[in-house]
């Protein structure tokens, strides 16, 4: 499941949609120890800064992405 408070949906909002695709593909996975896709996240802000947590797609460990925005 995919869950943004509002302030982070604007701001998700604000990222093309190919840039989308390559931030949610482009996680780090220090179990896969590889970049992975991250599945059923949620979005907030955390310093003005777009803030994604959420699990590996290939063994489902917690990942999180920092998006500077």
């Amino acid at each position: 499941m995919i869950k943004f408070d509002k302030k982070a949906m604007e701001k998700f909002n604000q990222i093309p949609d190919d840039m989308k695709a390559k931030i949610l593909s482009n996680v780090y996975c220090s179990s896969c120890k590889d970049t992975v896709k991250i599945i059923d996240f949620t979005a907030t802000i955390s310093r003005e800064d777009l803030l994604l947590k959420g699990k590996c797609e290939k063994c489902g460990t917690e990942v999180a992405r920092l998006v500077e925005i």
